[in-house]
């Protein structure tokens, strides 16, 4: 399986931490973003992942370079953003196929149970697979209610989409290239045609997307023993 880091952003959300550093890089517990999305695509056996980037774009490029032993390729956004949906669609390009891919974003720490793998196929009629989790009290989130046969419903409901999917490319397939595009209009547009599913997710998240989550895990132990493990991993595959 396959997988796409949704890296590419404006960079504004962070306000000062961002100001000479793209939000991927930023580091808690001298972990950065990016590094810990690498680190579970590997415990999850992907084979290939893709990433794009945006804002400082080349910070990105050039800590990529770093890396050893994953198969890599950077999508650079450099003059315009593509979005979420354009994003994917531009970089795939005449590689666009039917083999379904895990779509990961790195704002959110996700912390799985041990029996968590994310699904290497669809279920029939489906096209997107999302992982969810219940929003948690006074949060805005896009309200996602779970059907018949897992497919999903968007507006009302009691889940939000954790940045966590599994996708069949081939939905983007009538999208053009090098054009913005937003996953949010592909999850509505399929979930209209009940070509969506959902569950919720085996594990617990950790949204940093906005300065004041971010400051607010800066002196925590975020992740506790599992920050062994991650420091092996970099040492393995990161050239120093």
């Amino acid at each position: 399986m396959n997988a796409f880091v949704l890296a590419a952003g404006f960079g504004k959300r962070m306000g000062s931490f961002t100001e000479n550093t793209p939000k991927p890089l930023l580091k808690i517990q001298s972990i950065t973003l990016l590094d810990y999305a690498l680190y579970l695509l590997q415990l999850w056996k992907i084979q290939k992942i893709w990433v794009n980037t945006h804002y400082l774009g080349e910070q990105i490029v050039d800590h990529l370079q770093k890396w050893k032993g994953l198969s890599l390729t950077v999508a650079e956004e450099k003059s315009i953003i593509l979005g979420t949906a354009g994003g994917i669609r531009t970089a795939l390009g005449e590689n666009l196929n039917s083999e379904p891919i895990l779509l990961i974003n790195p704002d959110t720490l996700f912390f799985p149970n041990p029996d968590f793998s994310p699904k290497d196929s669809l279920a029939n009629g489906s096209k997107i697979h999302l992982y969810l989790l219940p929003i948690p009290e006074g949060q805005n989130y896009t309200k996602i209610s779970i059907e018949k046969n897992q497919t999903l419903s968007f507006g009302n409901g009691e889940y939000y989409y954790i940045g966590l999917a599994v996708l069949n490319p081939m939905c983007l397939a009538e999208l053009e290239t090098n054009r913005y595009y937003d996953l949010s209009d592909t999850f509505k547009e399929c979930a209209k045609r009940g070509e969506i599913t959902g569950e919720i997710f085996s594990g617990h998240v950790l949204d940093l997307g906005t300065k004041e989550l971010w400051e607010s895990y800066q002196t925590k132990d975020v992740f506790g023993n599992h920050l062994k493990d991650i420091q092996t991993f970099l040492s393995r595959f990161q050239v120093t």
